[in-house]
């Protein structure tokens, strides 16, 4: 038997209008005591009447894991509480290869379709019982013809951790990781939300890792051997010589960029749109020398200016709200009009706190208003106009992940 347990998002409370949180495997949240097993359990809450308000919705599932609670045996609880020891020293190690895995970078609608699977193979005389034995991405339909009617049903599991992650933030994810321990069958599942900020951070960083299962495995095994670096797909760059160039390359591509901002923030519809979002291109530098193709846009998406907020440090925070409400006259800089707002970031593989970003005012004319509306993506016409068509596609769940290498 296949015993499955599932840790809440980030420890956050598990009846849905609460959003109390405390730090993971703190203090304050407690596992509901009929289902859990070692403190770990599908229902974790803030307080006891949280727990009672979401009974009518917890029982069937809380009844359902105490039945398996029942006929576990000794071993296998013996099992988790060591699974939840690797865990806890192991879990942003988990995080890093399930991003990489899932390209959740590039396209975090795989969270919505694919788990992170991690196999454990016991390892005699290690600290924490556990080494990774293997980890790669599962479709649900592939995580459910393996595992059954023991899978549980990840799907749902999604949409409420989707849910969780939406009240935080409108563009937060939330995805899936399981681990496996083939000792007693146990198996342990968890939610991580990802805020904007944290998703930036990876993407300016250019986190495509295409040896992030060696990286894993290295990481976590044991006796302790000596962990690769992580290979990137992504050119550094002298920052000195590339800000000038980037001045020119922005000037000779002003209409395509305006374009975007329309399609994306929908401007053509409602020009109150760039108060309230902003877009951000992510730029690649290509190493050619010709001005037009310095950098490539490898991918674009929208956010709030509430996220702008904790997604930037100054001064690039800054410079997005001057762009959007205007600046008024100051000594020699002439005051300037609010307009919507589009972010260009630079990937930095080196150093992503001081990765180049500068941010481009746009000016929506009626001759681009009137234009006609693509009759696909604006992102996709964005990328073939800007991007030489490199928007690195969607990989995961082929059978040879190293097609990822033949991309960007």
């Amino acid at each position: 038997m296949n015993h499955h347990y599932t840790n809440k998002t980030v420890a956050e409370c598990t009846y849905l209008p609460c959003t109390n949180t405390k730090t993971e495997y703190g203090g304050r949240l407690r596992a509901c005591g009929g289902c859990s097993v070692a403190g770990k359990g599908v229902a974790v809450y803030c307080s006891i009447q949280c727990q009672k308000a979401d009974w009518p919705r917890h029982k069937i599932r809380c009844k359902q894991d105490q039945e398996d609670k029942s006929s576990m045996s000794e071993g296998a609880k013996a099992t988790i509480e060591e699974m939840v020891i690797w865990d806890r020293k192991n879990r942003s190690k988990l995080i890093t290869g399930a991003i990489s895995a899932l390209d959740l970078c590039h396209h975090p609608e795989n969270a919505d379709e694919f788990v992170f699977f991690v196999g454990l193979a016991d390892a005699p005389g290690a600290k924490h019982s556990f080494v990774v034995d293997f980890a790669m991405p599962l479709s649900f339909d592939q995580y459910e013809s393996i595992y059954g009617q023991h899978a549980g049903d990840p799907r749902n599991d999604q949409r409420i951790g989707q849910e969780h992650a939406k009240q935080k933030s409108a563009t937060c994810i939330s995805f899936q990781i399981v681990e496996y321990a083939v000792r007693n069958g146990c198996r342990n599942t968890f939610q991580t939300r990802m805020l904007p900020k944290d998703m930036h951070r990876y993407r300016t960083a250019g986190f495509v890792v295409p040896n992030w299962n060696e990286v894993l495995l290295a990481s976590c095994a044991w006796p302790k051997v000596r962990v690769p670096e992580n290979r990137t797909v992504y050119q550094r760059f002298d920052k000195n010589t590339l800000s000038l160039a980037l001045k020119a390359w922005r000037d000779m591509h002003l209409d395509e960029i305006y374009s975007a901002a329309i399609d994306a923030l929908s401007l053509d519809e409602d020009l109150l749109g760039g108060q309230q979002q902003f877009l951000i291109l992510y730029l690649r530098y290509t190493g050619l020398q010709e001005i037009a193709e310095l950098v490539h846009v490898v991918n674009a998406f929208v956010f709030s200016l509430e996220e702008a907020e904790t997604m930037f440090i100054e001064p690039l925070r800054s410079a997005v709200k001057s762009v959007v409400n205007g600046r008024p006259r100051s000594g020699a800089r002439a005051a300037t009009d609010p307009a919507p707002c589009v972010v260009c970031q630079i990937i930095d593989p080196v150093n992503p706190t001081q990765a180049p970003a500068f941010t481009v005012p746009v000016k929506v004319t009626e001759a681009l208003l009137q234009g006609t509306r693509r009759k696909y993506s604006w992102k996709d016409h964005l990328v073939e106009m800007l991007g030489a068509g490199d928007l690195r596609p969607n990989l995961v769940g082929l059978e040879d992940p190293e097609l990822g290498e033949l991309f960007l």
